[in-house]
């Protein structure tokens, strides 16, 4: 087990076993649940494209690297995407189609292991969410071409994780590390993070231009960029920058143009904020009101609010007992791809380290 992994086990033991005791945030609408379904099993990261009516996701190998698939969107279909560029025995990501549905933004794991000073890299560094040693490339619908759009140091401080592209697909934010996991540091346990937001074009020379650092506080923290606004002002985060605690992560939304930085919830263990379509809502995940099961960590369901952070309802009660979508077990909602404005893709984790789970199709 590496120290991250420890990490995490602590950090995530000591602080979501207390989940329930945060305050409420204001303005709840208790409401009526959304209705909840499995869209596909053991798909992860699924990804909507409305002009081919396909989804792009991601399952592992027999040896545990993921790999991407598309389908059609009623889950029929299926084939595996790759390019010749990328190794077979590396993580493979999918996470987001071009407007068009042509091309997909992925996350590729290097192929090359260097020698480093103070670590040995491992597999397990590389899985999507952790992102350790990881690029971002474009590569076309059918695998037959890839460029690699943004290259990290090929070292364990470095890597790539959860991003979003821009409705008319010209912009792309990411999340990069910039600092490897410490041990035993409840703000940096999983390495600290900066938000980047960039011109994306597709063309003959792929690119990622004009690249702009956010970096809440100007601290180093934990968090996330999940997705830019339709109107493409601001974006969304979850970060430790305030907290200094890697499981108490507000929400944020942080404007493009002066790094205005604005708090939208209050409790902890808030994350994967995603406009809707129409920028009128925001879906998020948070373990606020969730039961927590007997021998089993704290879960999270799917909550929405207003773009500024008013009129918060829950919308899944996967994690409350005795519920008609709860199997009195833990679940994790996860990042989520939109539809349309009621209507969702998300990942559902099914136990509390790694990425075991599956789709769930969601409307509310």
């Amino acid at each position: 087990m590496s120290n991250k992994k420890l990490i995490i086990i602590i950090a995530t033991s000591f602080a979501l076993l207390s989940c329930n005791k945060d305050p409420i945030d204001p303005d709840i609408d208790s409401g009526e649940s959304a209705s909840i379904s499995v869209w596909k099993n053991e798909a992860i990261g699924a990804i909507f494209n409305e002009a081919t009516n396909s989804v792009a996701y991601n399952k592992p190998d027999a040896n545990g690297n993921y790999k991407i698939y598309i389908s059609n969107y009623d889950g029929t279909g299926e084939v595996q995407l790759t390019n010749s560029q990328w190794a077979s025995n590396r993580h493979q990501w999918a996470e987001e189609w071009d407007p068009d549905g042509q091309y997909l933004i992925c996350y590729i794991e290097k192929t090359d292991y260097v020698s480093e000073s103070g670590h040995t890299r491992v597999p397990a560094d590389a899985i999507p969410g952790y992102g350790a040693y990881t690029d971002i490339w474009l590569v076309t619908r059918d695998g037959s071409q890839a460029w690699p759009l943004w290259v990290v140091s090929n070292d364990y401080d470095h890597g790539i994780i959860h991003g979003g592209i821009s409705l008319d697909g010209t912009k792309f934010v990411w999340t990069e590390r910039v600092q490897a996991p410490i041990f035993l540091d409840l703000n940096l346990g999983a390495g600290a993070y900066v938000f980047k937001v960039a011109d994306l074009t597709i063309g003959n020379s792929p690119s990622l231009t004009n690249v702009q650092t956010f970096q809440p506080g100007g601290v180093l923290a934990g968090g996330e960029v999940e997705c830019i606004s339709p109107d493409k002002t601001n974006i969304l985060v979850y970060s430790s920058f305030e907290s200094g605690n890697m499981i108490a992560t507000p929400i944020y939304k942080i404007e493009i143009a002066t790094g205005a930085t604005t708090k939208l919830t209050t409790v902890s263990f808030s994350q994967t904020p995603t406009y809707t379509p129409s920028g009128n809502k925001i879906v998020y995940m948070t373990g606020s009101q969730c039961d927590i099961f007997p021998g089993q960590l704290q879960g999270a369901d799917w909550w929405i609010m207003n773009p500024d952070g008013t009129g918060k309802k829950r919308l899944t009660y996967m994690n409350k007992k005795d519920h008609p979508q709860s199997v009195n077990s833990y679940r994790l909602a996860g990042s989520l791809s939109f539809v349309n404005d009621t209507t969702f893709l998300g990942g559902i984790m099914t136990q509390s380290f790694g990425l075991v789970g599956y789709t769930g199709l969601v409307t509310f």
